[in-house]
């Protein structure tokens, strides 16, 4: 996402007055734009939309799968958590999102990750003065850009989804929806997720496979430690990343990714069991390779000898884990899509509905709001010149700015999945070497730091 925030505080005005939208918002049979998909990333392009200084004259309609929401912040955290970018806090801040997240006081910076070998003694640790990302509950998100959108002119469509697209003219597409009702738009957004209906319609090929990878998640209790809780710890073990991610001065949301039966395990143990399986993932020390360690140790000294010996200070221990709060474990399925087009005559695709990648790196939210900021940005430029939003030659602009930036990051993780889940001894070895020496290296830390910070 480039930086655009001079551009998007002329581009967007929010007045968060009383909402006029309703559980049933169809009030016309023709709209410009019609948002198929709910979900953050449906909600972020209702919000931009509705806000838009020259979008927001537009007709538009959001359908949403689910019923009106409410939200009442809970007692405890959710388990689903997003790592949020500077990009994308700077994108939910000129939207009006992020102060209503910040009024809620459901927010965690993380100001440093430290990044570590369960099979060696490599690490690497990432911090700057600004803060690296922002730890924000999925539902606190969703609340949030939901305010927004709602005090638009945006029409919602509670439990309303498209069941068929039809385009018989090359001026619009009839848009058939589960209410039985059927509209006419000028563009279709669609944001229904990697099962994409409006993707599927349009014949988009795409190009997936599953990871042997399951993602368990839960809310964790720590015990006191030095400092403020502002560090996000990741290790590499044999089975899969272990993440754990700050999300209150005590409390932090756990994603353990492994193989889908050692996830089955975890899930049926105790809670106390599951404390003491987290603490191992976390301390322990047996899946060491011991011809590894002795290599690394070597070339630490290299490094200490010929680099500025503060970069390969030791960096403090992972927290320890006191409790689970109860009935927060789940789990869910790994994939990796991506669709060889993002738009077509008519459609354009956001989010999940045109890629999908392992969430090792945390940037599945953070690349579809940064769909959003582009295609809003694209179809702002087209209407100030007289362009029609919904023809191609007004959306391929989207889509060669966005595959650009989404391939490289699918392409990076995807990568690193791959390279983490090989044990043998002279991969883990290679692998050691290289995290140790980008962690000697700042410039090349600062160059990783701001490519997933866009």
């Amino acid at each position: 996402m480039k930086n655009m925030s001079g551009m998007w505080k002329k581009l967007f005005r929010v007045d968060l007055t009383p909402t006029r939208c309703s559980s049933r918002g169809i009030s016309s049979s023709i709209y410009d734009v019609v948002i198929s998909g709910g979900g953050m990333v449906g909600a972020a392009a209702a919000a931009a939309l509705g806000t838009g200084s020259l979008l927001k004259e537009k007709k538009v309609l959001w359908l949403e799968s689910s019923a009106q929401r409410s939200y009442v912040p809970p007692s405890g955290y959710s388990n689903r958590v997003s790592a949020l970018s500077p990009a994308s806090k700077s994108f939910l801040q000129d939207l009006g999102a992020w102060s209503i997240i910040e009024d809620f006081g459901r927010v965690q910076p993380v100001s440093c990750m430290h990044v570590w070998d369960g099979c060696s003694e490599a690490s690497i640790t990432f911090s700057q003065p600004q803060n690296l990302a922002y730890i924000v509950e999925n539902d606190m998100t969703l609340h949030a850009l939901d305010t927004i959108a709602a005090s638009s002119e945006v029409e919602l469509a509670y439990e309303t989804t498209a069941v068929e697209y039809i385009t018989t003219d090359p001026y619009s597409t009839s848009v058939k929806l589960s209410t039985g009702d059927t509209v006419s738009a000028g563009l279709v957004i669609g944001a229904d997720g990697f099962k994409s209906l409006a993707r599927q319609s349009a014949g988009i090929n795409t190009l997936s496979w599953g990871y042997d990878q399951v993602g368990v998640v839960a809310t964790l209790k720590l015990g006191s430690q030095e400092g403020d809780n502002t560090t996000a710890w990741q290790r590499f073990l044999p089975t899969g990343p272990i993440a754990v991610l700050p999300i209150s001065s005590d409390s932090s949301s756990l994603v353990w990714s492994t193989n889908p039966s050692h996830a089955k395990s975890l899930l049926s143990l105790t809670p106390e069991s599951f404390v003491d399986a987290v603490n191992r993932a976390l301390h322990e020390e047996s899946s060491k390779d011991g011809v590894v360690s002795l290599f690394t140790h070597q070339f630490r000294k290299i490094l200490s000898s010929l680099l500025d010996a503060t970069n390969q200070s030791s960096p403090k221990l992972p927290p320890t884990v006191l409790e689970v709060q109860e009935g927060s474990r789940a789990s869910f399925p790994y994939g990796m899509m991506h669709a060889d087009k993002y738009v077509a005559p008519r459609l354009a695709l956001v989010g999940d509905a045109c890629h999908r990648m392992h969430p090792l790196a945390g940037q599945g939210v953070n690349a579809g709001f940064g769909d959003v900021e582009c295609l809003v940005r694209t179809l702002t430029a087209a209407i100030s010149i007289g362009s029609e939003i919904g023809r191609l030659y007004s959306l391929t602009g989207y889509e060669t700015e966005r595959q650009r930036h989404v391939v490289s990051i699918i392409a990076g993780v995807d990568g690193l999945y791959r390279l983490y889940s090989n044990n043998w001894t002279p991969a883990v070895l290679i692998r050691s070497i290289g995290l140790m020496g980008v962690n000697a290296l700042p410039f090349i830390k600062k160059s990783l730091m701001n490519h997933a910070q866009s």
